[in-house]
């Protein structure tokens, strides 16, 4: 077998190994033992090419969060030029008291919006039930997961609480 075979190839291949194994009775012949290493030598070489191209790709997710954050950090400068000019124009009509002003290319108006804030220190705790029964309020509950780890860890876990473990590959 050639180091061009899939992975998928490479497994089927110990099943077929697996398969001559059996219908020898465990008898490990000459051709068995060096299908076996051929195989197990072709899954070293693909495992270590897998990680190889794992590394290249790592580096270019690297490459392209370097550039993203690059292009971000353009976009937040050009975005604050932006706000600046809409402020400086704003100001600019605000002291010469004009409220409309109309050009050749576009019409310009100083407008006013609202921005409500809710003091939630200042809410006692009638007021966020009163809130929460009109709807007009949510009673959010957060589990701190660490701390759950840490009392349970070397106990009985509760039934409330689900833990799924999941097989990983550790590269060295």
């Amino acid at each position: 077998m050639s180091d061009s075979n899939t992975l998928n190839d490479i497994i089927k291949k110990f099943q077929e190994i697996e398969s001559m194994l059996l219908e020898s009775d465990g008898e490990i012949s000459e051709k068995i033992e060096k299908e076996l290493i051929e195989n197990e030598n072709n899954l070293s070489s693909k495992l270590d090419g897998y990680q190889k191209f794992s590394l290249y790709l790592n580096g270019q997710a690297e490459y392209l969060k370097s550039v993203e954050e690059q292009y971000s950090k353009r976009r937040k400068t050009i975005e604050n030029s932006i706000k600046r000019l809409r402020e400086r124009m704003l100001n600019a009509m605000l002291v010469t008291g004009n409220d409309k002003i109309k050009t050749a290319e576009h019409n310009y108006t100083v407008s006013e919006s609202e921005k409500w804030i809710v003091n939630t220190d200042d809410i006692n705790d009638k007021i966020k039930s009163d809130l929460i029964e009109e709807g007009l309020g949510e009673n959010i509950f957060k589990t701190n997961l660490s701390e759950i780890k840490n009392k349970y860890k070397n106990e009985k876990v509760p039934d409330w609480i689900n833990i799924e473990k999941n097989k990983f590959l550790r590269v060295k």
